[in-house]
């Protein structure tokens, strides 16, 4: 499974998380948060643009490259 490096801009954490689907303006990733795992959806408008997502008051972003 292709993984890919998501940071929260609120604290400046990155970690892996892997892809479960990834379109054009869309990438859903899961994220391993002790034993509990949690998907995540980030997205654009511009295909230039890294993808943002937002959970719990919290904002994540994702390469563009990705």
């Amino acid at each position: 499974m292709t993984t890919v490096r998501i940071t929260c801009t609120n604290n400046d954490r990155t970690v892996e998380a892997k892809v479960v689907t990834r379109g054009l303006k869309r990438l859903v990733v899961a994220v391993q948060a002790g034993p509990a795992t949690t998907e995540l959806v980030l997205s654009r408008d511009d295909t230039k643009k890294p993808f943002v997502g937002r959970m719990a008051g919290m904002e994540f972003t994702a390469p563009a490259n990705t």
